[in-house]
């Protein structure tokens, strides 16, 4: 054992060690806290002396009663409240040094003007960014508020089809040639809006081959039948191919290819039947007779749907209600009625017909009507868009206008084939 280490006792403690020794080891440990050995420089905790305890009871007396550091002892003398923090004489720590009036409300009568949100007094400045109102809560499933309409978009829609049910009937009063030219003018301004959807929608499509097609399809079906539409067909597709194949299309070719189609077939070949109408005899009544029905089942869903329109008819579509589709189903067969079979206004109709060919043939364009709109609707909705254009005011683009009579004008053309009118 090291004898300069007061801290290493001996592994083994003999039984005769003297006294000696172990008085000088437990004098040695004590030694190491003794308070007159404390290492220099490090601040002593310091006890009041109890002699002071029974002074005066003063702010002075407590502070000088209070331990301190050593070193901090002649420094610090509390004899005043001052010495806190440089605080004013007589400040209290709980207390408020400048108290908050109180509140005045005014005195109400009614517990409503107590909870209403409406203040009379000017805005009080918050220093906050003021929030915009809460928009209006949506209306619970299952119910259907009519689209509003302003009187003015009201006003120029009903102008506008009264200009395009003129401009139609002086086309057809004039031949079916210029009835076809009418129509093909129409086609070309519909393939327009379809082609400027697609591409505001992300697609590229070839378009000058989808021009070309819808263009030559009523001419080609005018002319040369059905043969003349299955070669127009033919060569849209073999152009379309051509256009990725030389390198003019150079995005992706499927899906643009697809669009471009579907565009040819929807807006293409279904006016296409009104050439094929339009070379029968009594071809300019065909048509018009296609004409005047998609009218009646236009205004007829849309008076009913406004008036009275409150079930949603498809996700599609949000603004056709049920009640719009029987109102415009009345109103169709009932001007099938009237201008078809009592007026006999067109082939289905005379002498040589039954009076309920024109019955059945309102109830083919009921039917057949709001499925067009219903498709028109759902292409729109996943393009983007609301309006195919805007050409003509309160209708949006020509597209959203003949929509229905695209899908008119084969319905009537096959119920003219089956009922042996033509």
């Amino acid at each position: 054992m090291d004898e300069d280490n007061p801290f290493e006792r001996p592994s083994t403690r003999s039984d005769d060690a003297s006294e000696d020794e172990q008085a000088m080891f437990l004098d040695d440990l004590t030694s190491l806290f003794d308070e007159d050995e404390e290492a220099p420089g490090l601040p002593r905790w310091e006890e009041p002396d109890d002699a002071e305890s029974e002074k005066g009871e003063n702010w002075g007396d407590l502070a000088d009663r209070a331990p301190v550091w050593r070193e901090d002892a002649e420094e610090r003398t509390l004899t005043d409240p001052a010495a806190l923090g440089g605080a004013a004489e007589g400040v209290s720590v709980f207390e408020d040094p400048e108290p908050t009036e109180a509140v005045q409300f005014p005195s109400v009568d009614r517990v409503d003007e107590v909870l209403s949100l409406d203040t009379a007094g000017p805005p009080v400045a918050t220093g906050m960014v003021d929030m915009p109102p809460p928009l209006s809560a949506p209306p619970p499933a299952g119910t259907h508020s009519p689209p509003v309409t302003a009187g003015g978009n009201l006003t120029a829609a009903v102008v506008v089809g009264l200009l395009l049910g003129g401009l139609v009937l002086g086309a057809i009063a004039l031949g079916e040639r210029v009835a076809l030219g009418l129509l093909v003018v129409a086609l070309l301004i519909a393939a327009a809006e379809w082609f400027a959807a697609l591409r505001h929608a992300g697609y590229h499509p070839p378009t000058l081959v989808g021009f070309v097609a819808v263009g030559a399809l009523p001419l080609a079906a005018y002319w040369r039948g059905a043969d003349g539409m299955v070669l127009v067909l033919v060569f849209a597709l073999f152009g379309a191919g051509l256009w990725y194949l030389s390198g003019v299309g150079r995005d992706r070719m499927l899906p643009n290819l697809g669009v471009t189609l579907l565009g040819i077939v929807y807006i293409g070949v279904t006016g296409a039947f009104g050439g094929l109408l339009l070379d029968r005899p009594d071809g300019a009544e065909l048509v018009l007779t296609a004409v005047i029905l998609t009218a009646a089942h236009d205004i007829g869903a849309f008076a009913v749907g406004r008036a009275a329109g409150r079930t949603p008819l498809s996700k599609s579509s949000p603004n056709k209600t049920v009640e719009g589709l029987i109102g415009g189903t009345i109103l169709t067969i009932a001007a099938a009625l009237v201008f078809i079979s009592i007026l006999e206004i067109g082939p289905f109709g005379d002498a040589s017909g039954s009076r309920s060919d024109g019955v059945v043939l309102g109830i083919v364009v009921a039917a057949v009507a709001p499925v067009a709109d219903l498709l028109e609707s759902a292409l729109k909705r996943d393009l983007g868009i609301k309006d195919m254009g805007a050409l003509l005011p309160g209708h949006g683009g020509m597209l959203d206008r003949i929509d229905a009579l695209l899908f008119v004008l084969p319905a009537t053309y096959f119920a003219a084939l089956v009922l042996e009118v033509i």
